[in-house]
């Protein structure tokens, strides 16, 4: 999997870490599985990251991340993406597709401005939220907090309608189910 980073992010990312950078060079619907986009912000003094998925816009907020914890960003964001899909009342079949699917993360700073857009819509929605409701960044569950943060109407350029990330991810799953000839699972 790859995940396009901000400069800022990827300057926080250990040597080992960047050492996995790769070109994209993949194509098809495992390619849209693959690509997410991802940026550093910082909120009430702490350093978070917002992922979002190219295709889907599917979003994951990763809170209160230290510098050891960009170190092991994979597990971080494994860990917060498989729990938001459960958070998001996937079906069991699709969230193991995405268990399955997922592959190591690798780093490199492409772009592409129109998810940029929505990272940035998304961060301040996030600042305002917490700001709103006067609640700690800390004493938020990023599993709760993405799954809200994914079932949202967003806007994407190219499309005429608005899109609602959870439920395209939970197509996209349901695409990747239909390629793998090894598992058939009854969807509801």
């Amino acid at each position: 999997m790859i995940l396009h980073c901000t400069k800022k992010l990827y300057a926080k990312l250990p040597e080992k870490v960047k050492a996995t950078e790769q070109p994209a060079t993949v194509i098809g619907i495992q390619a849209q599985w693959l690509n997410w986009h991802a940026n550093l912000i910082t909120i009430q003094r702490r350093q978070c990251v917002i992922a979002v998925h190219d295709a889907t816009r599917f979003t994951l907020f990763i809170p209160c991340l230290t510098k050891k914890d960009f170190g092991n960003l994979d597990w971080h964001f494994n860990d917060v993406f498989i729990n938001t899909l459960l958070k998001s009342d996937l079906p069991l079949e699709l969230v193991d597709v995405a268990a399955t699917n997922y592959q190591p993360l690798t780093f490199d700073t492409t772009c592409n401005r129109s998810v940029q857009g929505t990272m940035n819509q998304v961060a301040q929605e996030i600042d305002y939220g917490l700001y709103y409701k006067n609640t700690s960044v800390a004493e938020i569950s990023p599993y709760r907090y993405s799954a809200d943060l994914s079932h949202r109407p967003c806007g994407v350029k190219g499309k005429k309608d608005y899109i609602w990330p959870d439920i395209e991810m939970a197509q996209l799953l349901k695409t990747l189910t239909q390629q793998s000839p090894k598992k058939e699972f009854k969807l509801h």
